[in-house]
């Protein structure tokens, strides 16, 4: 059973705590302030019963916070453990055992209470915590589990149900980190223009491929393709999934460092710019080289095995290109080898 790490979770707003000189809190052997609010269940809970609740946390100072909560979300499954001796207790896990199916709970810590007992240190606070702050949990017993297998089987359907949440969570965060890097690169981008790099790494592909007599059509974004056969198939445009096998080389130094096989969407940002960019001008079957200049490939925010703005080349074949696929795998980043820190043969 995944334990909950309770100083991670939330706190709910209906059962927002709002002192604790009220009579009815009482005071657990290690200072923790609670309130039990009994809900209908009968029966008693003991040591290795799993709790499955809903829980919530804010924090309270000079601003109240709430931090997270599971409510319309994937509930907590806690199973009740004594520590073990000598370790430090401070926490809400003090007083599950007091629990029954259709209790609440309120438990209230305090920050300075953490750092005097050696839980926290002041130096190491989070940014939303501080000395002088309160941490308040609301606990909600939605189930009590007698056995792990029982509560890991509801902890399997809970997973499941929450799976399209989290899946839609995920692609909302991707999306978010991928329109900022986006506009980072946009950002460097125009920086470069400015100053002339664009212009100077562009003519650097270029006349590497006059000097080896290499005929390339230079596209819009900026990147140099050898098609050596176009591909019959369906085009690589955004929306796709396409899998690509190729071999990335070092430009100037014409020396590998990996070959590979991968499946990545079009227009999700799923590899470096260039080569995406590179793979556009391709339909399914189709095979060639994509050279790409230091500012469309790895830029500045290098794997450690290349130079800043360093040009690279991808031989690559487009091996299939579909609506649907299984997902997605980023493009793999290189990494130097034992005693062969630069390529890979």
């Amino acid at each position: 059973m995944k334990r909950l790490q309770i100083l991670s979770l939330v706190v709910c707003a209906a059962l927002a705590f709002t002192g604790c000189k009220d009579a009815n809190y009482q005071t657990s052997p290690s200072g923790l302030k609670y309130k039990i609010i009994a809900g209908d269940g009968k029966d008693s809970t003991k040591e290795g019963d799993v709790l499955k609740m809903q829980v919530t946390q804010k924090v309270s100072g000079q601003k109240d916070t709430l931090l997270t909560s599971t409510y319309g979300k994937m509930p907590a499954f806690v199973k009740i453990q004594t520590p073990p001796p000598g370790q430090p207790t401070y926490g809400p896990d003090e007083v599950f055992k007091y629990l029954k199916k259709g209790d609440s709970l309120v438990a209230v810590m305090f920050v300075d209470s953490l750092i005097k007992k050696g839980l926290a240190q002041e130096a190491q606070l989070p940014a939303f915590l501080k000395k002088g702050d309160k941490i308040t949990f609301t606990f909600k017993v939605i189930e009590v589990f007698k056995n792990d297998s029982l509560a890991q089987a509801d902890y399997q359907k809970e997973m499941e149900k929450d799976a399209p949440r989290q899946q839609k969570e995920q692609e909302e965060m991707m999306k978010k980190m991928q329109q900022e890097q986006e506009a980072a690169r946009k950002k460097e981008e125009d920086s470069l223009r400015k100053s002339g790099a664009i212009t100077k790494q562009e003519q650097e592909v270029s006349s590497f491929l006059q000097s080896k007599g290499i005929t390339a059509t230079k596209t819009a974004k900026g990147t140099f393709i050898k098609i050596d056969n176009p591909g019959t198939g369906a085009p690589v445009v955004d929306g796709k999934f396409v899998t690509v096998k190729y071999t990335g080389k070092k430009m100037l130094a014409d020396s590998t460092f990996e070959s590979s096989s991968f499946t990545m969407p079009i227009g999700k940002g799923g590899s470096i710019p260039g080569f995406e960019d590179g793979l556009k001008q391709f339909k399914e079957g189709g095979k060639g080289t994509i050279y790409i200049p230091g500012y469309l490939a790895y830029g500045k925010n290098h794997p450690p095995i290349f130079k800043p703005y360093e040009a690279l080349a991808f031989d690559v074949e487009i091996t299939k290109v579909s609506d649907t696929d299984t997902p997605p795998q980023p493009m793999p980043t290189p990494q130097p080898q034992p005693n062969q820190p630069a390529t890979r043969k």
